[in-house]
């Protein structure tokens, strides 16, 4: 019964054992699948700023070769397809992850026929505006597939937010206003132009707002103390370019004449501005997510010792339970006989056969003994 009753309790144990080890394994399964997720979109976030410090430059390219075009200026193509070089390089590599390479080259295509083509004025305004709406495309594109876009840490989420929308549109919309002006020849603009281009400015001021507002919020939230530092003065020479080039004032004064000449400098100003400043910016979102792939990489490995340590345990645990524990020595010595009881035995019934048995043994030993004393004197006297 009682060996029974152990072998019971023995597998209760090793089953607790067994269940407890398979929950936790789960959760480790569990812990290691979520890690390797999250790494994974950091890694592909941290591609995706990569590639977009290269796009960022070619959209500030394309901009002024349409500012070159409008006013029949030469467009700087080497540069213009050092930077679409620059931009397939990396297409190649990040391009199937990112799903960009049908994209970059539709706006290949589009920069090689305008660049073919030569046209100025009105018309190099309408196709340089549609190249520059595919290029910004393809930045938000870009922000979208590696989840940039969708980043949950707010002082990350508001670098990204100023170097892949404000900061890019800033510059086309600038661009735009001032070669409206040039299109109009030294005249007022008028009709749709005047709007558009008192529009554009007014996009221009709102966006060096949010930025600057998101900034502020992103170096509020962040633990990395130099965040402030290294962007305050690309910050600054942008918003006071943008104030050259649309003032804080309500839209209709936006609308009234300006200096083409002098709008078309403030202009390059606020492109000249912006650029650094969102590959400042991309800068140091890349440094937050290589902080946070670090952090990844630490609790991967918390995870991986903590399963190996569980692991350890439990199977030291099933190995006290499972494998029997050296009782005390045995006697090795031969016991001796057990001596003849006499008198009445202890641990059997009074008044039985056997007990009757007993006691009639005993007294015959008791003789025999007697008996055999003066016989064994008798020998040593005879000895």
């Amino acid at each position: 019964m009682a060996r029974s009753t152990r072998t019971g309790r023995t597998v209760a144990i090793v089953a607790c054992v067994l269940v407890i080890l398979g929950l936790f394994g789960a959760v480790v399964r569990q812990s290691w699948q979520t890690n390797a997720a999250a790494a994974e979109v950091v890694r592909l976030e941290h591609d995706g700023a990569t590639v977009l410090h290269n796009m960022t430059s070619l959209l500030a390219e394309l901009v002024a070769a349409q500012s070159a075009a409008v006013r029949g200026q030469p467009v700087a193509a080497d540069r213009l397809r050092t930077a679409l070089n620059e931009v397939g390089a990396e297409d190649a590599e990040y391009g199937q992850r990112l799903q960009t390479s049908q994209r970059l080259s539709d706006l290949r295509t589009k920069v090689d026929t305008a660049l073919a083509q030569a046209e100025t004025g009105r018309a190099a305004y309408e196709t340089y505006s549609l190249i520059t709406t595919l290029a910004v495309q393809l930045i938000r594109r870009i922000g979208d597939m590696s989840h940039l876009v969708h980043d949950p840490d707010l002082d990350s989420y508001y670098l990204m937010d100023a170097a892949i929308i404000r900061l890019p549109s800033a510059m086309v919309l600038a661009g735009k206003a001032a070669d409206l002006v040039a299109l109009a020849g030294g005249k007022n603009l008028t009709g749709e132009d005047a709007v558009t281009a008192a529009v554009a400015r007014f996009g221009v001021s709102n966006a060096a707002e949010e930025v600057s507002a998101g900034l502020s919020k992103s170096i509020d939230f962040t633990d990395r103390s130099e965040l402030g530092t290294n962007i305050t003065e690309r910050l600054d020479a942008f918003k006071a370019a943008v104030d050259s080039f649309a003032p804080p004032t309500i839209l209709f004064e936006l609308a009234a004449s300006v200096d083409a000449t002098q709008l078309a400098q403030n202009a390059g100003r606020v492109a000249a501005a912006a650029d650094p400043l969102a590959h400042r910016l991309l800068s140091e979102l890349e440094v937050l997510l290589d902080g946070r792939i670090s952090r990844l990489a630490g609790q991967w490995r918390f995870t991986l010792v903590a399963g190996g340590l569980a692991a350890v345990v439990a199977l030291l645990v099933l190995w006290l339970v499972i494998v029997p524990r050296p009782r005390a020595a045995a006697v090795t010595e031969t016991a001796a006989p057990a001596a003849p009881r006499h008198g009445r035995p202890a641990d059997l019934p009074v008044g039985s056969l056997a007990y009757a048995r007993e006691v009639l043994d005993g007294d015959r030993s008791v003789h025999v003994g007697r008996a055999a004393g003066p016989r064994a004197r008798e020998w040593g006297d005879a000895g």
